[in-house]
């Protein structure tokens, strides 16, 4: 179920009208991405496994991920919301809504995937 939410957060958002993501759901929908998803598009050859650890910290829910072998080199950190929709594409990793720490360049390129679909 988290998958399609970014996709109709995306529909609604372009209407004007997006409403915020209950943050232990979006929680779920960036450990979907982790856990199930990234996986997947290594599986099918959409995407290098990372060679660096990225962390991502949900400030609202704390919850936090790593993504990668290692020692996280950078960490994101944000609503669990505005993780998800960045690791969909939706919010850029740019965005002044999550902030980083740690090598920028190496957490970006882990991010560069495509992790989803």
């Amino acid at each position: 179920m988290p998958r399609r939410r970014p996709r109709r957060h995306a529909l609604q958002n372009a209407l004007g009208r997006a409403l915020p993501f209950d943050p232990e759901f979006a929680a779920d929908g960036v450990a979907e991405v982790f856990d199930t998803m990234a996986p997947r598009q290594f599986a099918r050859g959409r995407a290098e496994p990372p060679r660096h650890a990225l962390r991502l910290r949900a400030t609202d829910t704390g919850r936090s991920w790593t993504h990668g072998p290692g020692e996280p080199v950078a960490e994101i950190s944000g609503k669990a919301e505005r993780l998800l929709l960045m690791l969909w594409g939706r919010v850029s990793a740019a965005d002044a809504s999550v902030s980083w720490s740690g090598d920028r360049a190496v957490g970006a390129a882990v991010l560069a995937g495509p992790l989803t679909p």
